[in-house]
């Protein structure tokens, strides 16, 4: 069954094996979480509350006790009990109850971790994403800057321009470059960083280009930390109800099988009785501790234990809450900001760079004019890019809080 749940994922890993090393974001983040060793370990961790789970109906050891002596008459006889400790009803029952919620507090955390991990991917892939578009802008500007350094160098040998004009084209190509290489630097980091959450994928390249991402404003808040913080109060709860219940008694059952060698009186007659008549009975009793003050003081930490919990998933929520609105309205702002570039300054960029290559060939403005709208229009250009990531990573962070996929 295993096997054929993780087959999907399996099967992308040999597409992408196939391919020339890109990847979709939901191909990353399905790797990720097939690979990853804190989601492994998350894995375990509810596996080992499962078999925790299984002793929470525990009983006390069984005891077995054979007796041989004189504890009758002259004779040799043997004596043979068997006893059996069982805790109180109520406290097998609180310690079941224990468990099961800690299985659930496990699940919760392989949540977190799940929810954790699914973010750090998609903020890494929306910034290797803002990276490769940025990179794409810089190498149009280089061949436009490359252009405009080689028609400089040709107006100066002509005689038709300036030292100045020659030089300041060529130092504009050079800044292009040095951020070009910035921008490649940038990448290769994000690519490393990607690939330690992937855990030993080959570098790879985004398959998909910088775009807007979609938002749900009807999603539910549903925060797995905050789920798993609750949970914690009600696991704390349920270790007060535990120790509380430590201070009911035990009960014992037992059994005995033994000889009696002698004579004994049966309906006023002396009968003799040898090693192969058995006598038998059984026990009952209670176990009551005679101190009840350690036990008293387990309890009563454990219910200051809770309070602590409680009062840290208070605190929790309370920030939780005030990290949601302040980063719905990092949202609100980036989208404005998005949509002043997406309705006029983007095809405001677009005009410049048109009329300003019109009117420098065209002679009618100088190099200084050309070189300030070219840059203006780069400068448009390169800030979209910026406000359509942020937009994207607000978005993801808003999935993140949620607990959204």
């Amino acid at each position: 069954m295993k096997i054929i749940q993780h087959l999907p994922i399996l099967l992308v890993v040999i597409a992408v094996s196939a391919q020339a090393q890109t990847l979709t974001r939901d191909q990353a983040i399905l790797i990720a979480l097939q690979n990853n060793q804190q989601i492994k370990s998350a894995e375990f961790q509810v596996d080992y509350f499962k078999q925790m789970k299984k002793t929470g109906s525990e009983l006390g050891k069984f005891s077995a006790m054979w007796m041989r002596g004189q504890y009758n008459t002259v004779e040799t006889d043997n004596n043979f009990t068997v006893t059996q400790s069982i805790p109180f009803p109520t406290a097998i029952a609180a310690h079941v109850k224990l468990k099961n919620e800690q299985v659930t507090g496990s699940q919760m955390n392989l949540a977190i971790v799940r929810n954790t991990l699914i973010y750090e991917v998609k903020s890494l892939y929306e910034q290797l994403v803002y990276q490769q578009a940025l990179h794409k802008l810089l190498k149009s500007q280089d061949s436009l800057f490359a252009d405009f350094a080689r028609a400089s160098a040709l107006r100066y040998k002509a005689g038709e321009s300036t030292l100045l004009e020659k030089t300041t084209a060529e130092t504009q190509l050079q800044e292009v470059k040095n951020q070009l290489r910035k921008s490649e630097t940038d990448g290769s980091i994000l690519q490393s960083k990607l690939k330690t959450l992937l855990k030993g994928e080959p570098t790879f390249l985004p398959a998909e280009e910088l775009s807007k991402l979609t938002f749900s404003r009807e999603t539910v808040f549903n925060n797995p930390q905050l789920s798993y913080m609750n949970q914690q109060v009600v696991i704390a709860n349920q270790n007060w109800r535990v120790e509380k219940s430590g201070l009911l008694p035990d009960i014992t059952l037992g059994y005995f099988n033994q000889s009696l060698i002698g004579f004994q009186k049966i309906s006023g007659q002396e009968v003799y009785f040898d090693k192969n008549k058995r006598f038998q009975g059984f026990q009952l009793g209670v176990s009551i501790p005679l101190w009840f003050g350690p036990q008293a003081a387990k309890a009563k930490a454990a219910g200051f234990q809770e309070e602590a919990t409680r009062k840290s998933a208070e605190f929790f929520q309370a920030t939780l809450e005030g990290e949601y609105e302040q980063t719905q309205r990092e949202l609100e702002k980036n989208e404005a900001s998005l949509q002043y570039y997406e309705t006029s300054a983007l095809k405001n960029a677009n005009l410049i760079l048109q009329q300003a290559g019109r009117a420098y060939r065209g002679g009618e403005i100088g190099y200084i004019e050309f070189l300030q709208s070219i840059q203006h229009a780069q400068t448009i250009k390169a800030n979209y890019l910026l406000a359509l990531t942020q937009y994207n990573q607000s978005t993801i962070k808003m999935d993140f809080l949620l607990g959204k996929d």
